[in-house]
């Protein structure tokens, strides 16, 4: 017997976050839309899955994840403008394309949508939200050169939903490293040690950058173990995502390279 759409969705929310687990979610979540195509939810997921696609380089063209993230992204904006869809006014919608914006190098469009999203947040479980998208909007501001806003926006999240998941602490580690608190983000990124086992392989990449940023001699041990797990990573796939300053994709490079990234 076939699921329903929102069945067909949790099943896609719980897969594993990798190349197989990926390719599962889009199998369940097209599933969903064919089985109720005004499902505002399950176009929204899917086009998250295909920027963890275009994030990973698990696609065969990069680009084309990327032009995928934003067509389905799109099609939930227009959902959520319908006023007959049961979703109308969805502020999932927004938040995603703004995710997306913020991965094709869009930072100003994709601040103003997560904007467009905060103002759409139901009054229901509202700080919790609110500190998701705040969070998440944060590692935009990662990419766009502003760490400290960064941080500011993870550690305000942090006070206002105090069960926050483990990827706040990712965004935290990452922002301060491109700030050069180097003892800091190493901090944030053992503090994921102590919530979830086993840590996802990517935290490994910022803790060895900033260990080699401090000259530790774990650096090259962390950054095999990351490898190990992740034998496709280079520092030529790190260097492709979009950032406003080239010098910040320049500083990211260089720790990488120091704890011993293959470059390709």
């Amino acid at each position: 017997m076939a699921l329903s759409a929102e069945e067909y969705y949790n099943l896609a929310l719980q897969e594993p976050v990798t190349p197989v687990g990926n390719e599962k979610a889009k199998a369940q979540l097209l599933l969903a839309i064919k089985g109720k195509p005004d499902y505002l939810p399950a176009y929204a997921e899917l086009s998250y899955v295909y920027v963890r696609e275009y994030q990973n380089g698990w696609g065969k063209y990069r680009a084309a994840s990327l032009d995928e993230a934003r067509a389905w992204a799109d099609k939930a904006v227009v959902l959520g403008n319908d006023p007959k869809n049961p979703y109308h006014n969805d502020f999932k919608a927004p938040w995603y394309r703004a995710i997306v914006y913020w991965n094709d190098g869009e930072f100003v469009r994709s601040f103003q949508e997560f904007e467009v999203a905060r103002n759409l947040i139901p009054d229901a479980d509202k700080d919790k939200n609110e500190a998701d998208l705040d969070a998440d909007m944060a590692e935009a501001y990662v990419y766009f050169g502003e760490p400290d806003r960064a941080v500011e926006l993870i550690e305000n999240a942090k006070k206002k939903n105090p069960g926050f998941a483990y990827w706040y602490l990712w965004t935290l580690g990452r922002a301060h490293y491109m700030a050069k608190r180097y003892d800091e983000a190493i901090r944030a990124i053992d503090d994921i040690y102590k919530m979830v086992d086993p840590v996802p392989n990517d935290v490994r990449l910022i803790k060895a950058a900033s260990q080699a940023q401090l000259n530790l001699a774990d650096a090259p041990t962390t950054m095999a173990e990351f490898s190990n797990n992740d034998t496709g990573w280079s520092i030529t796939k790190s260097g492709e995502y979009r950032y406003n300053k080239d010098a910040d994709r320049q500083h990211w490079l260089a720790g990488l390279r120091l704890a011993g990234l293959k470059e390709a």
